[in-house]
């Protein structure tokens, strides 16, 4: 039994880190506060996806020729409405200790650049 709770252990870690997306520290601007900024395009719509259990992900990417990319964590302060594609700024903070299901990034709205039906 501990075999199999330790596989399973094991294997929702590697999905989780497979769903996360490193950004290069290269990519990122600094803004005044330190904080580091970033443009974030949202599609508007969310997709399935799977984390810790099955969900529904935004797809962002990070240029408007880029291919769209699974985003698993929340972006505080941004209320997403199905339908619409967004151009955010969005801040990104290192967190300390995150817990082992969390993400090591806070995302923080900076700004909502536009907000455009589809």
């Amino acid at each position: 039994m501990r075999n199999v709770l330790r596989v399973c252990a094991i294997a929702v870690a590697v999905a989780i880190a497979a769903g996360c997306k490193d950004y290069p520290d290269s990519e990122i601007s600094e803004s005044s506060s330190g904080d580091s900024v970033r443009t974030f395009f949202v599609s508007h719509t969310k997709v399935d996806c799977v984390g810790v259990a099955p969900m529904k992900c935004l797809q962002i990417r990070e240029s408007r020729d880029a291919d769209w990319t699974l985003f698993y964590s929340q972006i505080e302060g941004f209320d997403y409405e199905e339908g619409y594609d967004y151009e955010l700024r969005v801040s990104l903070e290192e967190v300390e200790n995150p817990p082992a299901d969390a993400s090591s990034i806070r995302y923080e709205l900076v700004e909502l650049v536009s907000k455009t039906p589809n």
